[in-house]
């Protein structure tokens, strides 16, 4: 019987076009034997709203529907982005009451309910939620719920048939992006729960709400934004690495120091002030984060003055941007340099030719090096803070 990798696109989006990975990501996991189903987004899948959200149970329903056809699978990897990515958790949760002996692999790329006018949430499961539910009116929500049994808690769950859930968070630049609904959800921010520490994890990725998706080709020619690209290729090695280690596929990586040169990429941009494809913001979520910005707890804190700086305050009381002290854009990034290290070393004390095409790493080595340099704002050099790091990550 086979297994599956379901996507779920986020909203508007749909699932085969060449600028997002799914397809990409699809193929690949065929070569390990998942049967694929792709879902267009809410606003693109017949019957649903990008706006609202609505009809987004038909989604769900359709992925159901493909995976019941097929027979009982042992592994399905489900991943899913923004709306998608509540969509993919809520389909582990019917996943659950069918196939209980399944084990799956959820992929949640920003996700994120969505507003909903007179409702908490696009994504909210209770009964009597708004106006129209009152009067009786019952749409594929509701029929969904009774179908597989969801509880009121499904959208910010994670089920036990869940083996590992994987979180990427984007920062959402020059914008606010604040308003009711749209507060990513990953268990490291305390609004996803059931899920054990070492059952998941969640790294941060400047840039905005689609960034993580992006292949970085362009729809209307074969032009490729580096910027973009690279996102999508850290979010690939993210992925890609967790299912090795969780025994759900071995898929392609690229090398360790290409690896290495896409997070730097991010990181270079970020140091900047940019938050993706050189666009200036003003902000390095890096600086900020090792304290090099005199912003002191204000960085903490969502609401506070410099709020509006970040686009987003979710990510500003991670554990991985605290420590991150302008050095690693994530805890992936790190464990990618540390195995990087030796070959970084090698390579520019004997053959720095290879660093024509892995233009990124010099320059966030030099980076590094300036930060070590100011022991007054630092109290530590690289070498010690690594060091230090050892303990924490």
């Amino acid at each position: 019987m086979p297994n599956y990798a379901v996507f779920f696109a986020g909203s508007d989006q749909r699932v085969n076009d060449p600028k997002h990975v799914y397809v990409d990501w699809a193929t690949e996991l065929a070569r390990q034997g998942y049967v694929s189903i792709l879902c267009d987004g809410v606003g693109k899948f017949s019957g649903t709203s990008g706006t609202t959200g609505s009809g987004w149970a038909n989604v769900v329903q359709h992925a159901m529907d493909a995976v019941e056809a097929g027979g009982n699978p042992e592994r399905v990897i489900v991943v899913g982005m923004s709306r998608g990515g509540v969509q993919a958790l809520i389909f582990a949760h019917c996943m659950k009451s069918r196939f209980r002996a399944a084990k799956l692999f959820v992929f949640a790329i920003d996700p994120v309910q969505g507003g909903h006018i007179q409702n908490d949430g696009s994504f909210d499961m209770k009964d009597n939620r708004n106006f129209l539910r009152k009067l009786g009116v019952r749409g594929s929500r509701d029929a969904l719920k009774e179908r597989y049994r969801l509880s009121d808690a499904a959208p910010n769950t994670v089920p036990d048939n869940v083996e590992f859930y994987l979180t990427a968070l984007m920062q959402f630049r020059g914008s606010t992006r604040a308003f009711w609904g749209f507060t990513p959800q990953a268990p490291s921010l305390n609004n996803i729960t059931g899920v054990q520490r070492n059952k998941h994890a969640t790294y941060e990725i400047p840039g905005d709400h689609g960034y993580g998706v992006y292949t970085g080709v362009s729809t209307d020619s074969q032009d490729v934004d580096r910027s973009r690209e690279s996102r999508g290729r850290v979010t690939r090695e993210m992925f890609a690495s967790h299912c090795r280690d969780r025994g759900f596929g071995y898929l392609t990586f690229d090398p360790p120091l290409v690896a290495l040169n896409h997070y730097c990429r991010i990181a270079n941009e970020d140091l900047s002030g940019s938050q993706g494809q050189s666009k200036a913001t003003g902000f390095s979520f890096l600086a900020a984060s090792r304290g090099a910005q005199t912003w002191g707890s204000q960085f903490k804190n969502p609401s506070g003055s410099y709020g509006w700086a970040k686009g987003r305050g979710h990510i500003v009381a991670s554990t991985q941007a605290i420590l991150g002290k302008g050095y690693f854009v994530n805890a992936r990034h790190r464990e990618i340099y540390r195995t990087c290290r030796p070959l970084v070393e090698l390579a520019l004390e004997h053959d720095r030719s290879c660093f024509q095409r892995l233009d990124q790493i010099p320059p966030w080595l030099e980076a590094n090096a300036r930060f070590a340099a100011d022991a007054e704002r630092d109290r530590t050099n690289f070498e010690a803070f690594l060091t230090a790091l050892d303990g924490l990550l």
